[in-house]
């Protein structure tokens, strides 16, 4: 071993060399905290690595060892050992650089392992010298090589320590209520130069669900749950030996009673509607139409089997008012699930310290882009459900996103490059 030529050997030897180091450092320090490398360190961080590339470069041809950087016994070695740690970063479950776990390896916090860490930076060296040496030595029909390699270079690099800088923040918006403030990750207040106001949320959701349940209120059957879905076109169907058939349908209602009292009792003793005298009133009194908060889908149902009937209102109920169900047979009841949301948005005014001021819709996967933020709709009031009066925002900022994607513009269009190249080959023999 260590004899020249060197082999796909020394490059793996080289590999649990840094393994073992960094999992002495992993011992000895503990995980990296890339909040180190926050602005401008990371910068100045880059710039050492690429002038270290530079001059590593410079003195190859006065060193074996960094010729043998360029040759694919180092590159190849280096990408297994990355891949193989990526691969158990993919089977491990990673935790926050926030929350607490029990892992005293630090497996799963991968991207600040240093075995992890110390093999990435060797690959990231490998391209580097290689994307030296295209710049030096590739020829004009080797642009895709060069382009190849040098974007690889600037992703590695910049999307490592371009990392630190970014943020993100959830910021709890109020109805009507201007906020400029989010939390971060450790629930510290931060100010930001954007402000938001929710005028309205709103949600759109799939039709409602009718189910059996047992008498211990496990949807049967339990693994897989029978579903009768009361869409539009919905006439009547069968679950659980029942035939099914809707009588009345109010999309936006609550109980009759609790409509002609003006919506007036307490919050809380609606939820134990089912409990007492009061709610075995309400319900019997069934649902009316109304667009006050908390109003719910109610169905008026018939449920059959053979000579046995039972008709009576089914809700999934709200904040508002509980739930209610149509007693079956042996304890088993039919009842509506909650209510699955299917795209939910919020109408906002976005005000900037710069003096913009526009009114958008945010919704999931459709986010707001201004003054280098993406503001994501990420929940709201689960409980109030489509009523909510609260949206929760992510605020995400990731200034060197840009280079990044520099990098990953080089690289399409080497691989590009390389296709075509390949093609002429073949054409050629």
């Amino acid at each position: 071993m260590w004899k020249k030529p060197y082999s796909y050997r020394e490059g793996f030897v080289i590999d649990v060399g840094l393994i073992l180091v960094g999992a002495m450092l992993q011992l000895s320090m503990g995980a990296l905290d890339w909040d180190i490398f926050m602005w401008p360190a990371n910068i100045i961080t880059l710039a050492i690595f690429v002038l270290l590339t530079v001059i590593v470069y410079s003195r190859r041809s006065k060193s074996y060892f960094l010729r043998f950087m360029t040759t694919p016994r180092a590159a190849v070695p280096a990408i297994v050992v990355v891949v193989f740690l990526t691969l158990i970063m993919g089977l491990t479950k990673q935790a926050s650089p926030q929350s607490m776990t029990n892992d005293p390896i630090g497996l799963s916090r991968m991207l600040s392992f240093w075995p992890f860490i110390l093999t990435y930076v060797w690959m990231t060296a490998i391209v580097g010298q290689e994307a030296m040496w295209q710049i030096t030595h590739a020829s004009r029909h080797q642009w895709a090589s060069l382009l190849s390699h040098v974007g690889l270079f600037i992703v590695l690099t910049c999307g490592t320590l371009g990392s630190a800088d970014m943020q993100r923040l959830k910021m709890y918006c109020e109805q009507g209520k201007p906020e400029w403030r989010a939390l971060d990750a450790y629930n510290n207040v931060k100010h930001l130069p954007i402000a938001v106001q929710l005028e309205k949320f709103t949600i759109d959701e799939y039709p409602p669900k009718l189910m059996v349940i047992d008498k211990n209120g496990v949807p049967i059957p339990a693994k897989k749950p029978e579903t009768l879905l009361i869409d539009s076109t919905f006439k009547g169907g069968d679950i659980q030996g029942w035939h099914v058939t809707i009588k009345k349908r109010v999309d936006n209602a609550m109980p009759a009673a609790l409509v002609k009292m003006g919506n007036s009792i307490p919050t809380e003793m609606m939820r134990r509607l089912r409990l007492d005298s009061l709610g075995q009133s309400l319900n019997k009194e069934g649902y009316l139409p109304t667009q006050n908060p908390g109003s719910e889908c109610a169905l008026l149902v018939s449920a059959t089997k053979g000579s046995e009937k039972h008709e009576g209102w089914v809700t999934c109920g709200s904040y508002q008012f509980a739930y209610q169900g149509l007693t079956l047979d042996n304890g088993r009841s039919l009842v509506m699930g909650q209510r699955e949301p299917k795209r939910y948005a919020s109408l906002v005014d976005v005000y900037t310290e710069d003096g913009k001021n526009l009114q958008t819709t945010i919704e999931v996967n459709h986010p707001l882009t201004i003054n280098g933020w993406k503001i994501y709709q990420l929940s709201y009031n689960e409980e109030m459900g489509k009523w909510s009066t609260l949206s929760v925002f992510e605020f995400v900022r990731d200034p060197w996103l840009p280079v990044v994607y520099i990098g990953i513009l080089f690289l399409a269009l080497g691989a590009i490059g390389l296709l075509f190249d390949t093609r002429k080959k073949t054409n050629i023999e």
